[in-house]
């Protein structure tokens, strides 16, 4: 007793085997051309089984899911609605500078700057430094960093 349902090359089928009356199921050949064979008792049971495995398949055919869920909108909207205009914050920065300037500055953008200044041993750190530029304190070159 063979009963066989055929749908775009994919076939779920009932026949004989040498271990009974098993549920057959055989996928595309570009899907590997499986054969799986399924021994399901009591045989009333194997038929109900292969009508829902045939039912899921219609309805998986009819809207197939590709793993991406998504959803079409009705109304497109235009651009201008999308767009969320730029405001300017009124936030002031304000902090102490040194006397004379941005340290940062003053250390960095020195274009002339042929050598480094004469080391000079410095007691709060205990190590020898480059001199400090007039017009600088130690304290203010540490300022930078607190930004």
């Amino acid at each position: 007793a063979v009963v066989s349902t055929q749908s775009t090359g994919r076939a779920v089928k009932i026949r004989d085997s040498k271990f009974g009356t098993a549920l057959v199921i055989e996928s595309l050949r570009n899907a590997g051309g499986y054969v799986l064979g399924f021994r399901i008792d009591p045989v009333e049971r194997l038929h109900d089984v292969m009508k829902e495995i045939q039912s899921l398949y219609r309805v998986y055919s009819a809207n197939p899911i590709f793993g991406v869920q998504h959803k079409i909108e009705d109304k497109v909207e235009l651009i201008e609605q999308l767009t969320i205009n730029y405001e300017e914050d009124d936030i002031e920065i304000t902090g102490e500078e040194a006397e004379g300037g941005d340290a940062f500055a003053a250390y960095y953008a020195d274009a002339n700057k042929a050598s480094d200044g004469e080391p000079v041993f410095c007691v709060q750190l205990g190590l020898a430094i480059e001199s400090i530029k007039e017009g600088y304190t130690l304290e203010s070159l540490w300022e930078v960093t607190g930004i």
